[in-house]
């Protein structure tokens, strides 16, 4: 009984720094999940953001495929609209997000062989914004002419 009595009397304190210890483990965890958390919340800022910009030119394109059949000059004027200085920019939640739409054989890829059917017509639609740094999102697709 003696040795276990000698034992705990040498080792006074031993729960204080043991604890502080365990604040310390404690304390470091929190301020891991505080920025896990915090850049979480960036990211879902900036999904929800790309997510309007995906919304807009698919907006756009849908206005584009309305001259689904017609003639070129048909595209290229819708583009044109879209491109006007009233029209090529939106502010959403205190951030401007800029439309740029591109019509024409111009957009073909040449790496893919393309079969060159002359009632494709491709567009494409650019949107940009910052969020803080300068993001952008293209959408492409081809139309069907009467030409």
């Amino acid at each position: 009984m003696k040795g276990i009595q000698q034992f705990r009397k040498n080792k006074q304190g031993f729960l204080l720094v043991d604890a502080m210890i365990g604040v310390l483990v404690v304390a470091i965890g929190l301020a891991a999940l505080a920025a896990l958390y915090t850049y979480g919340i960036g990211v879902m800022v900036s999904a929800a953001r790309q997510e309007k910009a995906v919304q807009i030119a698919s907006e756009k394109i849908e206005l584009l495929k309305a001259a689904d059949g017609h003639s070129e000059a048909d595209i290229k004027l819708i583009a044109e609209h879209i491109n006007s200085k009233e029209n090529n920019k939106i502010l959403l939640d205190n951030i401007e997000y800029s439309i740029r739409a591109a019509v024409g054989a111009s957009l073909y890829d040449t790496n893919r062989n393309y079969p060159g059917d002359d009632t494709i017509y491709p567009v494409k639609v650019t949107i940009t914004w910052s969020d803080p740094r300068p993001q952008v999102l293209t959408l492409q697709t081809y139309i069907h002419t009467n030409e």
